[in-house]
């Protein structure tokens, strides 16, 4: 239930910040990536979807994901996601906790607006 709604506060705060901030809009740009988190159980999934200068997200993942961010549980990755570092995606990533599948470069950008 945690990291269900923190997904979805993270996809408000995407829209909020694509709306509100030209400098996040730039970052934007000629981008078109979908990117999905979720849980290694799929019990929880959410996508995201950055298409035309602009952010969407829905519940579920979604098969066309260009990059696909896959935690071992709700409780590593609402602990990691809350993290104030970037870097706490790589120990993820090193302890087995995280596995990124389809375009690295992708979920490390997302990684990087998402904070």
């Amino acid at each position: 239930m945690r990291l269900a709604l923190l997904l979805y506060l993270l996809g408000l705060k995407l829209r909020w910040s694509a709306w509100r901030s030209a400098q996040f809009r730039a970052r934007l740009r000629r981008v078109d990536r979908l990117i999905v988190i979720r849980t290694a159980d799929g019990r929880h999934a959410r996508s995201y979807v950055f298409r035309d200068d602009n952010v969407r997200h829905h519940g579920g993942a979604d098969p066309a994901a260009t990059a696909e961010m896959v935690w071992s549980d709700a409780g590593v990755a609402f602990r990691t996601m809350l993290a104030s570092s970037v870097l706490d995606n790589f120990s993820a990533i090193g302890r087995g906790d995280l596995v990124i599948n389809g375009n690295l470069q992708d979920a490390l950008w997302f990684s990087d607006i998402a904070v």
